[in-house]
């Protein structure tokens, strides 16, 4: 069986790596550049290490500072004619999560006609986009190694993807430096964000031997340094780390996909405004309680992981996959993250909702390792409803 392995163009990294920045725009022929970010990072001024090396470097540049921290159809519309007026030939996207996926799906817009609903799904947008450098100011969703875009449907509820091939970004600048002032429980949040792309990936049915040296090395980064991040922010070698590790998840399920974890965390409703990498927290235990018995000897490799302990030899391949659910739910509490989807404002009879829109996520459930019947789904999170 023949297998493809796309990635970005290019990664400039390093601490300090911000100061490539407008050497990166000129290597893509740009000279107006559209900075795409969040109000909270810009009232911060997070960006202004950007805007000081775009200027340094005789670019000019516009501060977009509306991105959604739930992306919307309409945001990224409003994105795009914004870029459009300022006439810009490169965009940045610099931020979480939500700034990179608005910044890759605004790109989309810029050569291609909208509205962007119509290229929900793989393969569907037919022209190369505007071109864009990612600058993650999180280590979690490893958006900037994808190629994918993830929207709130306001039209069906739930969230949807973009995926195209023509998404990748052009350049990536990786400097941990920008993470060091993120909080504890955005820190956590992200982090086991990064640590679940990288499990689904890997433990996924389109898991392939290079995804797998990702996966493994990105979950072994996350396993031993997310708790020092989380504890202490400024612990530089820890925050290096973790960037590098949702860098490599992201290269991995960039390849794959993710599973049932994506599948449930991303249909939960939006009116409850949980943050991804919550939504996702909350729903990897108990998935990875249904999950194990299709791929045991991958599970116990994760279980290790997360008890930062080999235990091949001691224990039985079955035992250690079976304690990967307890494992889960012991770093979570080290992260001082709630399980149990009660506690975040869903209610009990928005689960049948739910579990049709994730039993809907075609793409994520083929690849999960165990098959899922939408009552199996619905009983999962009816069973995690309180705890």
């Amino acid at each position: 069986m023949a297998f493809t392995h796309f990635t970005v163009k290019k990664i400039v990294h390093g601490l300090g790596a911000i100061k490539e920045a407008a050497k990166e725009v000129k290597n893509l022929k740009g000279s107006k550049v559209m900075i795409v970010t969040d109000p909270g990072l810009a009232k911060l001024g997070v960006q202004k290490p950007l805007e000081d090396a775009l200027t340094a470097g005789g670019i000019e540049w516009k501060l977009y500072a509306e991105a959604q921290l739930e992306p919307s159809m309409d945001s990224i519309q409003h994105c795009t004619d914004e870029a459009k007026a300022f006439g810009a030939d490169v965009i940045i996207g610099f931020g979480g999560g939500s700034a990179l996926d608005t910044t890759k799906a605004a790109s989309v817009l810029l050569t291609n006609e909208g509205p962007i609903d119509r290229y929900f799904g793989t393969n569907l947008v037919p022209n190369p986009t505007l071109p864009f450098i990612l600058i993650p100011t999180t280590a979690g969703t490893g958006s900037e190694m994808t190629n994918i875009s993830v929207l709130a449907d306001t039209k069906n509820g739930g969230k949807k993807g973009v995926v195209s091939e023509y998404m990748y970004a052009d350049t990536v600048i990786l400097d941990a430096e920008l993470t060091m002032g993120l909080p504890p429980r955005v820190t956590a949040m992200t982090g086991v964000d990064a640590f679940v792309h990288a499990m689904e990936s890997y433990c996924g049915i389109a898991a392939t031997p290079i995804t797998d040296a990702l996966n493994l090395q990105a979950m072994k980064m996350v396993g031993a340094n997310i708790r020092q991040a989380f504890a202490n922010g400024s612990n530089r070698a820890a925050r290096d780390a973790m960037l590098y590790a949702s860098a490599l998840a992201g290269m991995g399920f960039g390849n794959t996909q993710n599973g049932i974890i994506h599948a449930t965390g991303t249909t939960l409703p939006t009116e409850c405004h949980i943050p991804h990498g919550l939504a996702i927290a909350i729903c990897s235990p108990f998935s990875v309680g249904f999950n194990y018995i299709a791929n045991p000897e991958k599970y116990a490799v994760v279980a290790d992981i997360l008890r930062g302990d080999d235990r091949a030899g001691v224990m039985s391949v079955l035992d250690r996959a079976a304690d990967v659910e307890s494992a889960f739910r012991d770093l979570l509490r080290d992260l001082d993250i709630k399980t149990g989807l009660a506690n975040y404002g869903v209610k009990r009879e928005d689960l049948p909702a739910c579990a049709d829109r994730a039993f809907a996520a075609k793409r994520l459930l083929d690849n999960n390792p165990r098959r899922a019947s939408r009552d199996q789904i619905l009983a999962l999170l009816e069973a995690n409803f309180e705890n």
